[in-house]
């Protein structure tokens, strides 16, 4: 049976000639990959890091020297276990902070964040993808190596270049993707951004071990090695990266070809700013993006402090197993790429159920885990990393259900429903280090299961809010409904696939 295809057609005559290989395609595609690791490297090392930074208060290495004399279990159960201490802890770090301090230091990121995201596009619009994705990764460099130095100044002067990072790094995000139309023909977009933002997974996971091994060194070697990585990358991509191909000066005339003939023009729409802010589509994705993101960044915030005191493993396993959530979502997304588009083409008739049930049925799944989680003790150690890389698999099976129906009920505002959806989503990364300041005094398990309990209370809400009210309905509102139906079903279906 023929398939319409959703793709434009290759118009290289050669097909050698526009080989991804040697191409200037294939360069972008590795600039854009090693950003993604630098980001979210730098991004998530924080929560890990703070750990060296500052020592354990007198109080709890009082309570941890206890746990080798007594029979007391701190995990929060009510079986006696032998724990082992972590009084390791007592010396990696000679930051005088507070507690309170250290667990929203890392949160303090996406003050930041959250507020450069609702401007990022704009600037990439008006000053071109090149100087925001080469700033962002200079600037959030050059943060990053002088926050040591800041740090010993002051904790506000340290949170102070932390928040300036986050700024640079929500400008970094929209050009990156923008420079993808230019640098990607739509044949190739879908296997070139899967591979390109797979450096995020990759970045969550290789960082840990890293920050580990360098911390051994003083805590604020990472920072001096990170930043100097990202700062010459930053720097090597002003040559490598360019605005547009006839910018380019070494692009082959074969390639320029096929990449103009495929460009897409700009379209100036109006904003129907009364029927966004009306419609239930738009607020259940937006909502659902809020509930659904506070589990990532909750993840990337507490896991190795959750490691530490929780589940008492000593800082050099807590370097190699706190990745076990995005261990997770990599093994879902190679799950999504093998099999999702074959499943799409069966189901599209019922999409928005097919999704909505997806959705639903994944965050139940969390919630199963996340509970025992809660119950499990700190002696069931590999057994609760089980559980966490389970709980990767179906967050981020539950995130390939709710986002790409942007792309189908308003595809003509993409671009601006998700960055709002993100700026908002994102507020959860501070929130977060202040959650956990709040329930957690002294790190037993106890107080880290209240913790989980707020996982599963913003699960039930997004079961409910997407449950009930999510589409992939084409909205009255959006352009495209205009179009004749054989226009509009491919073009939903293209940039699902961009996505």
């Amino acid at each position: 049976m023929a398939h319409k295809s959703w793709n434009v057609p290759k118009l290289c005559t050669q097909e050698s000639s526009c080989r991804l290989w040697g191409s200037a395609r294939l360069t972008y595609l590795l600039c854009a990959f090693v950003a993604n690791v630098l980001q979210m490297g730098m991004r998530n090392m924080l929560g890990l890091i703070i750990l060296h930074m500052v020592p354990t208060h007198p109080r709890e290495t009082l309570q941890s020297g206890l746990n080798n004399i007594t029979m007391n279990s701190t995990c929060g159960s009510n079986d006696r276990v032998w724990v082992q201490p972590t009084l390791e802890g007592a010396q990696l770090g000679d930051l005088q902070w507070s507690r309170s301090q250290a667990l929203a230091f890392p949160g303090t990121f996406y003050y930041g964040f959250v507020f450069a995201l609702p401007l990022a596009g704009h600037l990439t619009d008006r000053f071109g993808g090149k100087v925001l994705f080469i700033n962002s990764l200079t600037l959030q460099a050059v943060a990053f190596i002088l926050l040591p130095l800041l740090a010993y100044y002051s904790y506000a002067a340290a949170v102070t270049s932390l928040v300036f990072a986050g700024i640079f790094a929500g400008c970094g995000t929209p050009p990156l993707y923008q420079l993808f139309v230019v640098w990607a023909h739509p044949t190739e977009r879908t296997s070139m951004l899967s591979f390109a933002y797979s450096g995020l997974i990759l970045g969550s996971i290789g960082i840990y071990p890293l920050t580990t091994y360098l911390s051994e060194l003083g805590w604020s070697l990472p920072f001096y090695v990170i930043g100097c990585v990202s700062l010459a990358h930053g720097i090597i991509c002003n040559w490598l990266v360019y605005n547009s191909v006839e910018q380019h000066p070494r692009i082959s005339d074969a390639e320029r070809e096929y990449l103009q003939q495929s460009a897409q023009q700009p379209q100036h729409l109006s904003l129907p700013w009364r029927s966004l802010l009306t419609s239930l589509p738009v607020h259940a994705f937006v909502l659902t993006h809020v509930f659904h993101n506070y589990t990532f960044l909750l993840f990337s915030l507490i896991m190795p402090r959750f490691m530490s005191e929780a589940m008492q493993l000593n800082m050099k396993e807590i370097g190699f197993l706190s990745s076990a959530p995005f261990l997770g979502s990599l093994l879902s997304k190679i799950i999504c790429v093998l099999s999702c588009s074959i499943i799409e083409r069966r189901v599209y008739a019922k999409h928005s159920y097919i999704r909505r049930l997806l959705y639903v049925v994944c965050s139940i799944a969390n919630m199963i885990l996340l509970l025992i989680i809660i119950l499990a003790g700190c002696e069931q150690k590999i057994f609760v990393l089980l559980m966490f890389v389970l709980l990767g698999v179906t967050t981020d099976m539950g995130f390939s259900g709710y986002w790409p129906t942007l792309l189908y009920f308003a595809p003509s505002f993409a671009g601006m429903i998700s960055g709002l959806a993100n700026s908002a989503g994102h507020i959860s990364g501070f929130l977060v280090s202040h959650v956990i300041a709040t329930l957690v005094k002294t790190g037993i398990k106890s107080e880290w299961n209240h913790v989980l309990l707020t996982l599963i209370f913003f699960n039930v809400l997004a079961i409910i809010v997407f449950g009930l009210f999510g589409s992939t309905n084409l909205q009255p509102w959006d352009p495209r409904s205009q179009k004749p139906e054989t226009e509009v079903k491919p073009s939903n279906t293209t940039n699902e696939t961009a996505n």
